[in-house]
């Protein structure tokens, strides 16, 4: 048996578990792009390109915030955030949009929502991110 370090009444250092994030676009190379940025800043990120799998995988893992496509095929972004956060509640979510004029950008504002227009700049996504788990 091993004993543990002593630390001092000092030492403020905390062992975290990295923040899992969920993202959700029908787009692959823009889920990829944001899945290595957002990797290389110690997120653990899991991907789907559907509100279906995004359930599914919902399921798997416990998140702590999702990204999702705010207009998809079937299930569109709005939908989706609505069951993810009935299933994982104070989810933190940011849509993404290349639809700028979409009913569903106004209702997700709406809804206190941070909707990002594609193409993102991650940095954007990051600093939103870092703000609202309290990363850094």
């Amino acid at each position: 048996m091993t004993a543990e370090p002593k630390r001092s009444a000092r030492d403020t250092t905390r062992v975290t578990p990295p923040l899992r994030v969920l993202i959700v676009d029908d787009d692959p190379e823009i889920a990829r792009m944001l899945a290595r940025s957002l990797s290389r800043r110690g997120f653990q990120i899991d991907c789907t390109r559907s509100a279906d799998e995004a359930l599914a995988q919902a399921g798997k893992a416990a998140y702590d915030a999702a990204i999702l496509d705010l207009v998809m095929p079937g299930r569109d972004g709005a939908d989706l955030s609505a069951a993810l956060r009935s299933r994982i509640p104070g989810l933190v979510i940011a849509f993404l949009t290349g639809y700028a004029n979409s009913p569903l950008v106004e209702q997700a504002r709406r809804g206190g929502a941070a909707v990002f227009a594609k193409p993102v700049a991650v940095h954007e996504i990051v600093d939103f991110l870092e703000a609202q788990l309290g990363a850094s």
